[in-house]
This record gives C-alpha cells, sequence and structure tokens, in this order.
C-alpha cells in the first residue's frame, strides 16, 4: 500500500498548460482522503495556480513542488506557504540568458512568425525557453512541424557546463541548477514525511531519457507510466477502488 502518490504535471493530470478538467479535480479531492497526493512539475508557482491551483477546493494532504522540485508549497493558514525554494542568483541567470543569445547565433535560430508570449522566460528557480512562447495554444505547439531543441541543447551545453539542461513539455527546454530536476523532488518528498521509498510511487508520461520525468528513475522510486490526463484518471479511480477505507493519511 503506497502512502504518496506523486503526479507529473503537463501531460499527466493536464494536457500541456492547459486547465485540468473538473473530474480530475473531484478524483484527486477523493484520493486526499486516504493518500498523501504531491504534483511536481516544471512550471513556474504562477503557471501552477493558472491551470491547477485556481480548481482546487479540498487542499488537505495536497503538496506542490514546481520547477521541478526547486520550490516545495503546503496550504497553510488558508494559502500555499513555502516549504522551501530555491532560486538562481542574478549571476547565474544572466548566465543563462547570454548561453541562449550566444545559440542563437551558432546555430543560426531565429523565432518564429507568430509567438505567444515571453520566449525565455525567468522562472527564479530555473530559465525556460519555449518555441512559440510561453502562452502558445495547445494546438499550435502540437502542429508545429521541426522540433530544433536538440540542436538547440547541444549548443547551450557548451556555454552551460555548470547548468542541468532538458527538454520539457511540448516544445520547452528547461535550465536548471545540476541535481534539481524531479528525482531532487522526489528525495525531498521522502524526507519531508519520514518515509521509505517503497511506500511512494511517481506517476508521469514522459518516464524516458531525454524528458524530465526520467529524473525519477535513479531514485529507485516505482513509476506509472500514463499516455495523458485520460489514463491518469483510471489510475486514479483504481487507486480510490482498491485502497482500503481504513487507510489513514500521514497526517492523522
Amino acid at each position: 500500500m503506497k502512502k504518496i502518490i506523486c503526479f507529473d504535471l503537463d501531460g499527466t493530470l493536464t494536457e500541456s498548460k492547459t486547465d485540468i478538467a473538473p473530474q480530475t479535480v473531484d478524483l484527486l479531492a477523493e484520493l486526499q482522503k486516504i493518500k498523501i497526493v504531491s504534483v511536481i512539475g516544471g512550471a513556474s508557482f504562477k503557471q501552477f495556480e493558472i491551470q491547477f491551483l485556481r480548481y482546487i477546493t479540498y487542499h488537505n494532504n495536497l503538496y506542490i513542488l514546481p520547477a521541478s522540485g526547486a520550490s516545495f508549497y503546503q496550504f497553510e493558514d488558508n494559502e500555499w506557504q513555502e516549504i522551501y525554494k530555491l532560486k538562481l542568483s542574478e549571476n547565474e541567470k544572466q548566465q543563462i540568458f547570454e548561453a541562449f543569445r550566444k545559440t542563437f547565433l551558432d546555430i543560426n535560430y531565429n523565432d518564429p512568425p507568430i509567438t505567444y508570449g515571453e520566449i525565455i522566460e525567468d522562472r527564479e528557480c530555473e530559465v525556460v525557453f519555449s518555441t512559440l512562447g510561453q502562452r502558445a495554444p495547445l494546438a499550435e505547439r502540437l502542429a508545429l512541424k521541426y522540433d530544433r531543441r536538440p540542436e538547440i541543447i547541444n549548443s547551450l551545453k557548451k556555454y552551460l557546463s555548470k547548468f542541468k539542461i532538458s527538454m520539457s513539455g511540448v516544445n520547452s527546454i528547461d535550465v536548471t541548477r545540476i541535481g534539481i530536476d524531479k528525482g531532487y523532488a522526489i528525495e525531498q518528498i521522502q524526507k519531508y514525511f519520514d518515509v521509505n521509498l517503497d511506500e511512494m510511487v511517481f506517476v508521469g508520461d514522459a518516464i524516458y531519457e531525454g524528458r524530465h520525468d526520467f529524473a525519477v528513475v535513479r531514485t529507485g522510486i516505482e513509476t506509472v507510466k500514463v499516455t495523458g490526463p485520460a489514463d491518469t484518471m483510471k489510475f486514479i479511480k483504481s487507486l480510490i477502488l482498491f485502497s482500503s477505507p481504513d487507510v489513514e493519511s500521514l497526517d492523522s
């Protein structure tokens, strides 16, 4: 019996950068009554608010880790409060932005003719590049014919040897400090609740090499691969159905 269920956000609980479905909100509320639920995403806290938190009405046993675990929040005194937040320094952010500038020159990269919002976003704990901009509609992102992210990443590595660079979402690149990833997030959750790793499970849509979710594998946590939000809903239903009604949460 697992005590803590850890979910990826984009592609797992929601479609990429889209609002969570009401049915998923209801299922999570039921799951929170019998399990600790954590949500780990590459998105900033602000983006969590937009697509996830504003729809949540039941906060017991719910914890969130934006920026792939670079920050950790719990709901107390009627608001989300930081457990910790690992901000990049101004010097680190300047290095990252300069590396993108040099990379674009090196590979002769130009932004698409139409973009939506910031192309490179400072999320305090990480810097994120999105091909079409941070607010691009999902349909537009999925319709992109060419993905130059591998080329961009290869060039960035020349300038950012002290940072972790990885693809995320449909068309994004995340730059964080080395060691700060979803594997780190799992380790922080385990420490915070003082549980064994076999009492946890991670649910994600991209648990394969080169993608964000794969970082959890190094911790040894059990993983469940899903194909999207609909598949995740089925998994949550199975947890609720097969969990004993007398299972107590860690807070009880």
